[in-house]
């Protein structure tokens, strides 16, 4: 008698999950879903594009039925409420219209093996103000609204002659890739009377409360970027800790104010509320999952958890891995081998992290990153055409990974010659 196919179920189709759900998808032992409570899947990473309007890749965000069609995993979109490790169930919500109709009823989703890979969310750290006042770009949604609001700030910029302002909370990579992008942006707005007029249209300001921008990065980087954002005219501010943001104004605990037509907080990264509310799954100080070695939960072998989801330490006096793609990345690769391997009875490796470095897209500032080749502790700075190929080539290799070699290969070239790709500046979705 044929044995009963293993149940894989993946939670969450970010960069790590989707990477998982579409390589353990060709292990014809197994069944695999993916759950997501959206409908396609968008590169994270490039979520600033999305926001400043700069998206140029008809890749950048892909259908998840349509990925499960072609590489054979089923998909369930809803919102996961609980898991159930008695009897192994996951229970989604109800999928709702826009109008608030259920479309889809409540229903469980049973497992063996179970991943949580439900990504992170930008915290507010209890300031006052932030979730009224403030766009935190934690999904294509958020993008969407920023570039609303930018989109008429600016047309207010052309019209009163008074530039545009927004205040990007956080020096990170998503508050200066955005910072930079929207540069690009406002070009897009510049018409003859402008010209004319020599007038400005917008002005950026990055606010970090941390001694010095981009904390944890290298002199070198930190250097880098910081020549690139005046290059763009972009203003930074160190050590100024928010204690409020308001409809116009960012406000300093010291007292200082920012005027602002638009806020963004990008202020580092927790895992999702909801991790916390699943089941009872130990949690670190950024409520996510504690992982084992082979990056199991600590409660249940037969459930593991990846990305920014995850609380992996290399060694257990060190501290937690970043909540990056790269990081997501590499999880998703392990487990792709990992989890059949023990569903055969074997034991796997441990799960070692490869720092590779960071690489930042600064638009018309270049690119410019850190790297660390083979398997180096020493990082050593990149920039201009080699920088941006690199950075290009991180979202080529998940492109592969969830496409496959020559589909992703094909489906690139497509998209570099198409005459129907999005343009360079996409301001109205």
């Amino acid at each position: 008698m044929e044995k009963r196919k293993e149940r894989i179920v993946v939670l969450g189709g970010g960069a790590g999950g989707l990477e998982l759900a579409c390589n353990l998808a060709g292990n014809n032992k197994a069944l695999v879903t993916l759950v997501d409570v959206n409908g396609s899947h968008v590169w994270k990473p490039r979520l600033h594009e999305f926001a400043a309007g700069t998206v140029d890749s008809t890749l950048s965000e892909m259908s998840f039925y349509m990925l499960a069609a072609m590489r054979g995993f089923t998909f369930e979109q809803g919102k996961v409420v609980s898991i159930d490790r008695q009897a192994q169930t996951v229970r989604l919500a109800a999928v709702r219209s826009q109008h608030g109709a259920i479309e889809g009823p409540e229903r469980d989703v049973a497992y063996d093996r179970l991943v949580v890979a439900l990504g992170g969310v930008t915290p507010d750290f209890g300031t006052t103000g932030v979730a009224e006042h403030a766009v935190r770009l934690d999904e294509k949604a958020d993008a969407d609204d920023f570039r609303d609001l930018f989109v008429a700030a600016i047309l207010r910029s052309r019209h009163s002659g008074k530039p545009a302002k927004v205040s990007i909370v956080g020096s990170g990579a998503t508050g200066t890739e955005l910072a930079s992008h929207l540069r690009v942006s406002e070009r897009g707005f510049i018409n003859q009377a402008v010209l004319e007029s020599h007038q400005r249209l917008l002005d950026v300001v990055i606010l970090e409360a941390a001694p010095e921008i981009m904390p944890g990065a290298s002199d070198g980087l930190r250097k880098a970027v910081l020549d690139r954002l005046a290059l763009l005219d972009i203003d930074t501010h160190t050590n100024a800790k928010i204690a409020a943001v308001e409809r116009d104004a960012v406000v300093a605990e010291g007292g200082e104010r920012w005027p602002t037509d638009i806020t963004v907080w990008a202020a580092g990264l927790v895992g999702n509320p909801c991790l916390e509310h699943l089941c009872d799954f130990a949690m670190d100080s950024k409520h996510r999952i504690a992982v084992d070695n082979r990056l199991r939960t600590t409660v249940d072998e037969r459930i593991y958890a990846l990305g920014d989801a995850a609380s992996f330490k290399p060694t257990p006096d060190a501290v937690p891995l970043p909540p990056t793609a790269q990081c997501a990345s590499q999880q998703a690769a392990y487990l792709a081998g990992a989890i059949p391997k023990t569903i055969a009875g074997g034991t796997p490796d441990h799960f070692e992290y490869n720092d590779q470095g960071r690489l930042l897209s600064l638009a018309r500032g270049g690119s410019v990153g850190s790297i660390s080749p083979f398997r180096s502790k020493n990082d050593f700075l990149v920039h201009g055409q080699f920088a941006r190929a690199a950075y290009q080539s991180i979202q080529r290799r998940h492109q592969w990974s969830v496409l496959g070699y020559l589909r992703g290969s094909v489906a690139i070239f497509a998209d570099a010659i198409s005459p129907a790709k999005s343009p360079a500046l996409k301001l109205h979705g």
